[in-house]
């Protein structure tokens, strides 16, 4: 059987990439939330944390995953979830307050991206979709040859980003049909960071 072709690789990538993209999780809530209550320069810095933040999630889901016990998950889940509630608190806080919406950019978007780094490391998901999905087709397309392992990781990073760049431009959008309609928004988005939280945290105290 001939060996899986570089093209081939890009596409397995790509798909991966979309489909990590518009699974719905803390991070993408985040996302949404960003672009809604700060507009488009508030949320596009958010849609590139993966690239900050899955470099050490793909070392260690590789690695630790399959080494340490399942205690280390855990532990995740834990932190995960107790970060959702933050994120949830936040954007409580700041809906309570009942104010206007801020001008886009007036807030910073380096804050944004630090804090969509957080959410993405704190979360297991990325790290079971890397050891048990992602992994071992990445350790199958190096093994074949750097450029093929460079085009599952070109193919899966370029449709993420992009897709992620999508939510965050038509959650933005959302921000011109008034301010009733973002701050229902806003609320659903606590909610489900609030069911996530739970979802979380259930999984590291009780498995």
């Amino acid at each position: 059987m001939t060996n899986p072709s570089i093209l081939s690789y890009f596409l397995q990538g790509a798909a991966l990439g979309f489909a990590a993209a518009i699974t719905p999780g803390p991070f993408q809530t985040y996302l949404i939330s960003e672009s809604l209550s700060g507009g488009w320069r508030r949320g596009a810095p958010v849609a590139f944390a993966p690239l900050l933040s899955d470099l050490p999630i793909i070392l260690l889901s590789l690695f630790l995953l399959n080494q340490l016990p399942e205690s280390f998950l855990r532990g995740i889940s834990i932190a995960g979830g107790a970060f959702a509630l933050y994120l949830a608190w936040r954007l409580w806080t700041g809906w309570r307050k009942d104010a206007d919406l801020p001008e886009e950019g007036t807030s910073s978007s380096q804050g944004s991206l630090r804090r969509g780094v957080i959410a993405n490391f704190l979360t297991p998901g990325p790290y079971l979709f890397w050891a048990l999905v992602s992994g071992p087709i990445l350790l199958a397309a190096l093994r074949q040859s750097i450029a093929s392992g460079a085009a599952f990781l070109i193919g899966f990073y370029g449709v993420m980003i992009l897709s992620l760049l999508g939510i965050a431009l038509v959650f933005s959008q959302a921000r011109r049909l008034g301010s009733r309609l973002v701050r229902i928004l806003l609320l659903l988005s606590i909610i489900i960071l609030v069911i996530f939280a739970g979802v979380l945290l259930k999984q590291g105290f009780f498995g």
